[in-house]
C-alpha cells in the first residue's frame, strides 16, 4: 500500500471487520471513520495489541475515550472522579490508557502486600497451634494406649458392679422385700399345717349292740 493512502471501507466492510478483530494489528492505513466504527468493539487485549502495533499514527483521539470507559467499568466511578481531580490539580496532559495501566499496577501491588500479610498471619497462627499441641503432649504421661483402654474398661466394670450391689442392698432393706418375705413365710406355715392334718389318724366308730 502506498504510504499516506487511506483505505476507505463502507459500513458493510466495517461489520465484517468487527467479527475479525483478533486479526487486526497495524491499522495505520485505515481512515479514522472506519477505526471509529471498529475500535469501540475491541476488548482491552485487542485494543492494546492494535495500539502497540500501530506506530505511525496516534490513535489517542479514538482510543482515549475507550480507555476511560474501561477505567470506569473496572475501577468504579469514585476512582474515576479521584483520578480526574488529581490530573486537574497537577495540570499535566495524560492518556487514559496510561492511567489505566498505572491503576492496574497499583492494585496488583496492594493485592500482593495484602496477600503477604495474610500469609504471615496464617504462618503465625499455625506456629501458635503447633506450639500448643507440643505443650499438651509434654504434659501427658507416657502410657500404653491399649492398657489405658483396658484399665478404663475395668474401671467402668467396677463402677457398674458397685451400682448393682447398691441397688440390691436397697432392695433387701425395702418394705416391698419384707412384705414379700412375710407372704412367703405365711404360705410355708399354711402348707405345713395342712401337711400335719393329712398325717393325723382318722377316728373309727365301732358299732355297739344295744338290747331292747
Amino acid at each position: 500500500m502506498e504510504k499516506g493512502k487511506l483505505i476507505r471501507l463502507d459500513e458493510g466492510w466495517a461489520s465484517v471487520a468487527i467479527d475479525s478483530l483478533d486479526s487486526f494489528g497495524n491499522v495505520e492505513g485505515y481512515d479514522f471513520w472506519f477505526l471509529d466504527q471498529l475500535l469501540p468493539h475491541c476488548n482491552k487485549i485487542q485494543l492494546t495489541h492494535i495500539e502497540n502495533s500501530t506506530k505511525g499514527v496516534d490513535l489517542t483521539p479514538i482510543t482515549d475515550k475507550l480507555w476511560k470507559n474501561f477505567f470506569k467499568r473496572d475501577f468504579g466511578d469514585r476512582a474515576l472522579d479521584e483520578t480526574m481531580e488529581k490530573m486537574k490539580m497537577k495540570k499535566v496532559s495524560f492518556r487514559w490508557s496510561e492511567l489505566y495501566q498505572a491503576k492496574s499496577r497499583s492494585l496488583e501491588t496492594k493485592e500482593k502486600e495484602v496477600g503477604e500479610r495474610l500469609k504471615k498471619m496464617y504462618e503465625k497462627e499455625d506456629a501458635r497451634k503447633q506450639s500448643r499441641q507440643v505443650k499438651v503432649l509434654d504434659k501427658v504421661p507416657p502410657s500404653n494406649t491399649r492398657i489405658g483402654v483396658i484399665n478404663k474398661g475395668l474401671s467402668k466394670g467396677r463402677k457398674s458392679n458397685q451400682m448393682m450391689n447398691k441397688i440390691k442392698k436397697q432392695y433387701e432393706n425395702s418394705l416391698a422385700k419384707r412384705n414379700l418375705d412375710f407372704v412367703k413365710m405365711k404360705r410355708t406355715a399354711v402348707a405345713a399345717r395342712c401337711s400335719d392334718l393329712i398325717k393325723e389318724p382318722r377316728m373309727t366308730v365301732q358299732a355297739m349292740n344295744v338290747d331292747f
